[in-house]
């Protein structure tokens, strides 16, 4: 480990390696999408490298591929293949919404294709279905009406003024961001907005006006739902990775 490492880095460089294959093996990234973590009580930054000819599919991402940038959007240090790959273009996502937002810890960009579709044609993502309502906060969603790449600090501070105090934004035609103060959690609440989207497109095909889970009734779930741990071991083991060895407590 780098002397100049916070103590908890090598831990988020395996839980951000971990973070890209269980999005991957969803199907809400590809060879794009990114996901970062705030260094606890620093201005360093954890993020993918940009894709390259050797970054390809976000399921082989290792720890040791991670980047490392300051608020700026600047390369402080680079991964495995050296400063030959720096960050991603749309760093800005992550740093902008980390500067405006202080209990954020994590952010995910997908390009996930429900959840996308949702924003395109502007329909509400309806909490319909119990626990993903939860894990959206009732399918709070934000709009970002932009489709383009968030290669600014500009444009990532539209982006977070879009995202406001929520968790999550669309940005048009383009995909979805997750912001939370843990990765597990952004991770988890990207994969419900797929889950409420594809309910709710298939809802609007019906044509039928369906039953809303009402706040009240969030309210009780969210006190009975299962404990994040669980629910994150039980992606890891979809994609693969073993829930005890994969991320070191």
């Amino acid at each position: 480990m780098s002397l100049s490492r916070h103590p908890e880095e090598d831990h988020l460089r395996e839980l951000l390696a971990a973070a890209h294959r269980v999005l991957y093996h969803q199907g809400l990234v590809d060879y794009l999408g990114h996901c970062s973590a705030r260094v606890p009580g620093t201005d360093r930054v954890l993020i993918k490298p940009k894709h390259s000819p050797r970054v390809r599919g976000l399921g082989g991402l290792t720890p040791d591929d991670m980047v490392v940038i300051d608020l700026d959007g600047e390369l402080v240090e680079a991964g495995a293949a050296g400063d030959a790959e720096g960050p991603p273009a749309e760093r800005f996502i992550h740093t902008e919404i980390y500067r405006a937002r202080p209990d954020v810890s994590a952010v995910v960009h997908t390009h996930q294709p429900a959840g996308t579709l949702l924003g395109v044609i502007g329909a509400e993502l309806l909490p319909v279905l119990h626990v993903p309502s939860v894990l959206t906060a009732g399918g709070d969603v934000g709009t970002w009406p932009c489709p383009l790449l968030v290669t600014s600090p500009d444009l990532g501070r539209e982006l977070a003024g879009a995202l406001g105090q929520r968790g999550l934004c669309h940005l048009q035609g383009h995909g979805v961001v997750s912001a939370a103060d843990d990765l597990r959690r952004a991770v988890l609440a990207a994969i419900a907005v797929e889950q409420l989207a594809e309910a709710n497109l298939t809802i609007l095909k019906t044509g039928l006006r369906p039953r809303i889970i009402q706040p009240d009734e969030l309210s009780r779930l969210d006190e009975t739902v299962a404990a994040i741990g669980g629910r994150w071991a039980y992606y890891l083991e979809l994609a693969g990775l073993d829930p005890v060895a994969a991320v070191p407590a």
